[in-house]
């Protein structure tokens, strides 16, 4: 696991909805909660310099600690893991957001 820093303006803080518990493919009947989730914005330089931007949705473990900085620019670190072909990103449970200043036009 590597750990990197993701920067971008909090745009949405929420609770997904209860999905229905699945064990071996069947569904058990036990409705569990839905997970904290965030959406990030950011921007992606492509290779003809033009900014893309980007939303990105996060599972949190604190929701308190990011819906103080809603609509500002905050800076917090997330997990990279590969399971088979997939790739994984994931913020770590502990994590803080920082407040980041915008910068000058």
């Amino acid at each position: 696991m590597a750990l990197i820093t993701c920067q971008g303006k909090l745009i949405n803080a929420y609770t997904a909805n209860p999905v229905k518990e699945r064990k071996d493919g069947i569904e058990t009947g036990v409705l569990l909660p839905g997970k904290d989730k965030i959406q990030i914005m950011g921007d992606s330089i492509m290779q003809s310099g033009e900014k893309r931007a980007l939303l990105q949705d996060f599972t949190c473990h604190d929701i308190a600690a990011f819906k103080q900085h809603l609509n500002k620019n905050i800076r917090f670190e997330i997990g990279i893991m590969s399971v088979g072909d997939n790739t994984i990103l994931f913020i770590p449970k502990g994590t803080v957001p920082e407040l980041v200043q915008d910068s000058p036009k």
